[in-house]
This record gives C-alpha cells, structure tokens and sequence, in this order.
C-alpha cells in the first residue's frame, strides 16, 4: 500500500481506480462497508482501489476548540486499511485553502483525465466549501459519464437503533461501554504506546505493569480497571489493565498501566499496541496493600476468564 498527499501524485497512476471517498477517522463498521465495496469493484475492475481521506479533521481549521478526540492513529489507520487489500490512500493536508475548494472543482480534480471505473461513498460524506459535496452531487455530476456511483446506506449495530458514527463510539468509550465500541469498530477500542518506566510499585506487589502516557489526541476510557489484550514485537498477550494515577498512594501521575500475563521481558521504549476488551471496576483508594493486592487477584481471574471467551 502506498500513501499519496496531492492530485498531482493522483494523476501519476495509470491503471483504472476505483475510489472509496469518507473521513474514515475510526474505520468503524460503517466505514468498512463503503471501503469493502470499493475493494470488491477494484477487484471485479481489474483496478486499484484509492481512499480518498483527509490527514486531519476540519474542525482543526475551522474550531478546533470543537476538534473531536481521536478513535484510531494513523500508523494503525494505514494497517487496518492495508489488510483490507487498499492499494493507496490519497490523504489530503487539511488547510484553510483545501477548505476553500469549491465541491465540483475537488470533484473535476479527481476525476479529470482519470480511468475511473466507480466511485464509492457513504450516503451522509460531504466535502468542498459548506459541505456542498454530497454523494447526491456526486451521483448527479457523474450521471452523464461511465463512472458508476455507489452510494452506500448507513449501517446500524446489534443493539442500536441510530446509525454507527464515529460520536456514538467516542461516547461508549468515555463511558466505558467497551463492548459496545467493540461492537461498532468491528474490533477493540485501541491505542498505540511507548512503554515507559513506572515507579516499579507492581512488581513489589506481584503484579509487574507496562507503563504507558495517555496520548492526549485519543479518546480515553475512564479511569479504572480493564481486561486488556496487548500487542509486543507482534505477539499477542492477555491482560489486566488500570488508567488512574494510583488513588492508594502518594505523588502518582495520570496514566496506563497493564500487567500482561505470562511475559517478563525488558521493552522499555518499545511500542506497544493496547486493546481495551472490558471495564471492570473503578478506580479505587485501598486502607492497605494487603486489601490491594486481594483485589488486583480478583480482578486478574476475571479478566482471564473474560479473555478465554474471546480466544
């Protein structure tokens, strides 16, 4: 897979494409939708498939006091869509003067000169000045060329009656509900961290933690006690994890820790991919290390006997 910033790289490519159009700020269920059907195309097209994305929210121009938290980095963003057989990601810089192109100048660009054989888009994209470009405009403004227009429905999860969107997911992490963000991502809520050095407090009491700082750009569970799965040099490990600054003791600071079972290596400075499968309890101020360690027993059998059920 190969990653694009401009038109001008765009034109570069001479086979036929097939576009997947959408912000894609968290490849949720919905996105895979419109994303899988352009790969389907590409394939039955003898085309490559082309994600049509931006590097940054709007917002971040437009309010970013207003700018959404993150649901996904663009390192795993790129991974993601790598092993759904994409072929590019055109990823425009988000800047005052993209905000400023007109809908069918953006469009004329994509499309002009090119051997494009389908453009696919969810049913609520919009892009250009005021939102302008919507898949209608698009379906409209292609209906006299050979360029099919697929315009994918919004998709609905068990248990939810609205549509999936990247603001109902952020909501059921901030509140804890991982389940449910598992549920609309079609996977784990998760981040990617640099494994730091803790006081070393864990590993006194028995329990030994990776140490990781909350990226300040993601949306972030509440503090608590969480089953997590967790990614090491590609390996998977289980795990019993805590956000929190450590309310039993004195001059703690906010941030993750995960005691990963079975594994005792050295990977300080190491990155780390964190998956969040459910929340136990909250954060808790123990009398004593004793009452402490009783229950971060407790709370490692149940995430083993979580963690069996997802094996």
């Amino acid at each position: 897979m190969k990653l694009l910033y401009s038109f001008d790289e765009l034109h570069q490519i001479q086979e036929k494409k097939v576009y997947a159009l959408g912000t894609f700020d968290g490849i949720h269920k919905g996105h895979q939708s419109v994303i899988k059907e352009a790969v389907q195309e590409a394939k039955a097209s003898n085309a490559v498939t082309i994600i049509i994305t931006f590097e940054r929210h709007p917002l971040s121009i437009l309010n970013p006091e207003r700018l959404p938290k993150t649901l996904l980095a663009p390192t795993m963003m790129d991974e993601i869509l790598d092993e759904m057989n994409v072929d590019y990601i055109l990823r425009f810089p988000m800047t005052q003067d993209f905000l400023n192109i007109e809908a069918s100048v953006f469009l004329d660009n994509l499309c002009k000169e090119q051997d494009i054989q389908a453009i696919v888009v969810g049913e609520n994209f919009t892009f250009g000045v005021q939102g302008k470009g919507t898949s209608i405009f698009i379906k409209e403004s292609l209906s006299n060329t050979n360029i099919q227009v697929i315009i994918k429905p919004l998709m609905t999860c068990d248990g939810h009656e609205k549509a999936v969107s990247s603001t109902m997911i952020r909501q059921a992490v901030k509140e804890g509900r991982m389940e449910d963000a598992t549920n609309m991502l079609g996977r784990p809520f998760q981040f990617v961290g640099t494994v730091i050095k803790g006081d070393q407090r864990g590993r006194i009491l028995g329990f030994p933690t990776l140490n990781f700082r909350l990226p300040n750009e993601m949306a972030i569970p509440p503090d608590g006690v969480f089953v997590n799965r967790v990614r090491i040099d590609g390996k998977w490990y289980g795990g019993v994890g805590n956000i929190g600054d450590n309310p039993t003791f004195k001059n703690q600071y906010h941030r993750c820790e995960v005691h990963v079972f079975d594994f005792n290596q050295d990977v300080y400075g190491k990155e780390v991919l964190v998956q969040f499968i459910s929340y136990l309890r909250g954060e808790v101020k123990f009398d004593n290390l004793d009452a402490l360690i009783a229950q971060m027993k407790l709370d490692e059998a149940k995430a083993l006997s979580i963690l069996k059920t997802i094996d």
